[in-house]
């Protein structure tokens, strides 16, 4: 796991300046590769993980706006780590981003509770797109406007 620098860990603010992520996918090359599509003046990446336990551990801790969750991984399936992180907190958004095109791993992916369904080789500019879109209707659904 790789964590961001980060001055201290804030409770789930609806103020932040840009959202804050954590990629998961078994590939650590992957990871790397995401982190470095993302990162930029408008997004914050400040975790990886190679696996869903810990992805789980991340996003109790650093209480992420959005994960970007890859589908087929060892130990526990990227649906799995949706549901559980969607049952810890239903605030965070959870985009899976995989290689499978399959509509019964979709229609499963939304029965788990994910914002957004994609498959790898889609533009950068699309995967930042729907990151930010995730955060834009976590932070409504958070009341961030009351």
């Amino acid at each position: 796991m790789t964590i961001g620098a980060m001055g201290s860990v804030t409770p789930f603010p609806s103020n932040r300046p840009r959202p804050h992520v954590v990629v998961v996918d078994d590939d650590l090359g992957t990871c790397r590769l995401l982190q470095s599509v993302l990162e930029s003046e408008d997004v914050t990446v400040v975790a990886t993980a190679t696996g869903g336990e810990e992805a789980l551990d991340v996003v109790e801790r650093l209480e992420p706006d959005v994960v970007l969750m890859d589908l087929r991984m060892p130990r526990m399936s990227g649906l799995e780590a949706t549901r559980r992180i969607r049952e810890l907190d239903p605030r965070v958004s959870v985009v899976i981003l995989t290689v499978y095109d399959d509509a019964q791993l979709e229609e499963g992916a939304e029965e788990a509770g994910v914002f957004c369904y994609l498959v790898k080789g889609c533009p950068p500019a699309m995967i930042k797109r729907v990151v930010m879109q995730a955060w834009a209707h976590g932070r409504s659904s958070s009341g961030a406007s009351s």
